[in-house]
């Protein structure tokens, strides 16, 4: 009896250490496992923490009616990560910019008012900036996604999704200065689209205004759909999950695109022969994928960051940290401007975590046959 009593003990202790891990200290690790790229650079560099793919999950994700309680229990224990991942992971790292690369919601064209409304609430309350007594003036800034507003198809059928969109989050095409590097955010879900497209004319028309000859900050190029890469194009070390290959979709009667894995190799290179950025990020994927591209003026590295969220197929949710060149350098080269690490999840928390269940489930099975032995 005594042995039993022990062995209960054990496993109790077990359980709870993992589950006080699972709690704090896996965060606590995964922050202490980065930190911003900036040890050898000056202290005035512009610190950036980004952000891709939490795709809240909605009625739309499971098919089950926004009253299901199994919808409901996921939608909490998603947020709750997602949520403490970054007030207890990002935010402590006192980011000076804070940019979502896309995709905040799951079936957000689809949404209706009302619970898209809904999923705006719990998307601020998720990624609040007031938990960890963060400068208020800290800049947030949003890409859209294919889940936020859609393809081009959709755009010409329901307008107003777009409409919704940039009510709350902001112009779709923009740019904005991080110290000394111009960050480019254009609308990937219209380059692809039919030339008659307003949405398609007026993404280019801006991309345009960007590509002038006189010298300039260097920029970075950010779209939520990633640039053209060959089919089985290897990803680097970071990935997890298997290479997907370019998969398009597109409506009838040349209406334009339902889906796309990745940008035309038109638009591509478009794009690149155009802005000339010095990096492009990207995200859609889901895990981490690292490409050079080949082009006239150089090689540019593309880095597709994985979701931040554990329901979304990355096994190790990431985040990015990014250092941006001094507003006061005088320094002329740009590939000297931006540094940046990937920062994943340790592996380890995802093992304990997957283990909760059965430990507290094992550990209580063993508590009542010690209390049924005991009686």
């Amino acid at each position: 009896m005594q042995s039993a009593t022990r062995l209960t003990l054990l496993l109790c202790a077990a359980w709870a250490a993992a589950l006080l891990y699972g709690e704090m200290g896996a965060y606590w690790a995964a922050h202490l496992s980065c930190s911003w790229p900036s040890a050898h650079l000056p202290d005035n560099h512009v610190k950036v923490a980004i952000v891709a793919d939490p795709q809240l999950m909605d009625s739309t994700s499971l098919g089950l009616p926004q009253s299901s309680l199994v919808l409901q229990a996921v939608e909490f224990f998603t947020d709750l990560n997602m949520r403490r991942s970054f007030q207890s992971v990002i935010l402590p790292y006192k980011p000076d910019v804070v940019l979502f690369l896309g995709d905040h919601f799951d079936g957000g064209p689809y949404l209706p008012n009302k619970e898209w409304q809904e999923s705006l609430f719990r998307f601020k309350h998720i990624f609040s900036m007031n938990e960890q007594r963060m400068n208020p003036h800290v800049p947030v800034y949003y890409l859209s996604g294919n889940h936020d507003i859609g393809y081009s198809a959709f755009h010409s059928i329901h307008p107003e999704v777009i409409r919704r969109y940039e009510k709350e989050f902001g112009p779709r095409n923009f740019h904005f200065l991080a110290g000394k590097v111009d960050f480019v955010v254009v609308d990937a879900q219209t380059l692809d689209g039919v030339k008659e497209s307003k949405e398609r004319s007026s993404s280019w028309e801006f991309i345009k205004t960007l590509s002038s000859g006189k010298e300039s900050n260097p920029k970075v190029l950010l779209t939520h759909i990633p640039l053209y890469r060959p089919d089985n194009t290897a990803c680097g070390p970071h990935r997890s999950s298997p290479i997907i290959n370019q998969r398009v979709s597109n409506a009838a009667m040349g209406q334009g695109i339902t889906y796309q894995n990745y940008l035309s190799k038109e638009t591509s290179d478009l794009l690149l022969s155009l802005l000339k950025p010095v990096l492009v990020l990207s995200g859609h994927d889901h895990d981490q994928c690292t490409v050079v591209h080949s082009t006239p003026f150089g090689p540019v590295t593309e880095h597709t960051l994985g979701t931040i969220s554990w329901q979304q197929g990355n096994l190790y949710p990431s985040f990015m940290l990014l250092s941006a060149g001094a507003k006061s350098t005088n320094s002329t080269d740009s590939s000297h401007e931006v540094h940046l690490p990937v920062c994943v999840y340790h592996p380890s928390a995802d093992l304990l975590a997957s283990k909760w269940p059965q430990l507290s489930s094992f550990c209580k099975h063993i508590c009542k046959l010690h209390e049924v032995g005991g009686r």
